[in-house]
């Protein structure tokens, strides 16, 4: 698979990447740490321990599909964010992007450790095919003490409706540390 798993967390059941294996099969695909595993094969395995999901794949003959997720699950928009869009469609734009800074995130953890999750979308503006966007995300360096980070990134819809993120920095402590550039436009 080209991938190495972990548990999601004592509380949780679950199973996440936790590395991509370099000349693995995942190098090659848009996995990155911290997708979330959803099913093998059309198995659902949101609820596996670790040991389930292994037993699974280890019991699979042939090819397997995996079905990944960004882990994020729904994102809530507060009242003020959502009003300075001008449409649903603007919101799910606004959405698109920030899994997308996150992704962006977490393929470059080496600078921040690994992001866990989002807090709370703070700031969007939506102008043609460009969102802007500013998030405060929780990162770890070292899986047990947390920061807060304020992300800031700008995302692209593309013809064929993907988000490319062509700004993205993050400002570690609230900015009170130091901001990070992680994708500088051009």
């Amino acid at each position: 698979l080209g991938i190495i798993l972990e548990e999601i967390g004592m509380e949780n059941k679950g199973v996440q990447v936790k590395e991509i294996i370099n000349g693995g099969a995942a190098e090659s695909t848009k996995i990155v740490p911290g997708d979330v595993l959803l099913q093998v094969n059309e198995v659902d395995v949101t609820t596996y321990d670790f040991d389930g999901v292994m037993d699974l794949l280890i019991s699979t003959d042939g090819s397997i599909d995996l079905t990944l997720g960004d882990g994020l699950g729904q994102m809530d928009m507060p009242k003020n964010v959502l009003n300075q869009l001008k449409s649903t469609e603007d919101a799910f734009f606004v959405d698109a992007v920030v899994r997308e800074a996150v992704r962006e995130c977490r393929q470059r953890s080496g600078k921040l450790g690994d992001l866990l999750q989002v807090e709370v979308i703070v700031g969007a503006g939506v102008r043609g095919s460009r969102g802007q966007v500013r998030f405060f995300a929780i990162f770890s360096t070292d899986s047990i003490s947390t920061y807060s980070c304020n992300v800031s990134a700008t995302g692209v819809r593309q013809s064929d409706e993907s988000i490319q993120i062509v700004a993205l920095s993050c400002a570690k402590d609230e900015g009170l540390g130091q901001t990070l550039e992680l994708i500088r436009e051009d």
